[in-house]
């Protein structure tokens, strides 16, 4: 169940009088080679109206179905609608029609792009852009076909089918290759990181050498200083 669904669902279920006040978001628990049947829904109950594929569900509808009602007298509201989704050929010319014909498109409307004649895509990308519902706009996915003129190369370098990894997804703001290839600065880069490294490990060496010759010099003034006291405090007996 979509999230939205679900605090809708239960925004429901703690307004309609007489229901309970919880709501389980998980499907009940699954027990191996058994099944399950639910023989009465509860009231504040919900239910997706999903459609298979090829229809839609009515959009003057909503998306869910609800029980609702009392201990006397409960029911489902809103039913949900499926209409079969159909497509159109492309329509026929009519007398004194314009050249350029408008169309207003809807979500899930697929166009296919190829390359003029004289011209060809070398990378042989995505060639064709859906209509989408992005972020609550309707919007359309970015083709990856790049058309370029036959006579500038007698052979594009990128004539055999490039890796699968490679492309850039549909929608991307850039569809150059991914380079494995190390450039100058990357390895002066490294260089310096290592140069910096030995430094850093060169200072702690000289660090704890100087602890350890200090430690030893406080030994050795201690050492000294206690002597001094012990001959005073002979001489003065």
């Amino acid at each position: 169940m979509e999230p939205r669904l679900r605090m809708w669902g239960l925004f429901i279920v703690l307004m309609v009088p007489g229901c309970v006040t919880g709501v389980c978001l998980q499907d009940p628990p699954n027990i191996r080679n058994a099944t399950f049947k639910i023989l009465r829904y509860e009231v504040g109950t919900t239910l997706n109206c999903d459609c298979e594929k090829g229809f839609r569900r009515t959009s003057s509808r909503r998306p869910y179905m609800l029980c609702t009602g009392n201990s006397n007298h409960s029911f489902w509201e809103n039913r949900c609608q499926c209409d079969r989704i159909c497509h159109c050929e492309e329509p026929p010319p009519w007398e004194h029609g314009s050249l350029k014909r408008i169309y207003h498109f809807v979500v899930g409307q697929t166009v296919h792009y190829q390359c003029a004649q004289g011209f060809r895509d070398p990378r042989r990308g995505l060639a064709k852009s859906i209509c989408e519902m992005i972020r609550g706009k309707m919007r359309w996915t970015q083709p990856q076909l790049k058309c370029r003129s036959e006579t500038e190369n007698s052979q594009f370098p990128g004539d055999e089918d490039p890796p699968l990894s490679t492309e850039a997804p549909p929608g991307s703001e850039t569809s150059r290759p991914l380079t494995t290839q190390r450039t100058d600065f990357e390895e002066h880069t490294d260089m310096a990181a290592t140069m910096t490294s030995f430094i850093l490990t060169t200072e702690y060496q000289i660090a704890v050498a100087g602890c350890v010759l200090l430690l030893i010099s406080i030994l050795l003034l201690s050492g000294l200083t206690w002597q001094r006291r012990w001959k005073k405090s002979r001489g003065t007996i």
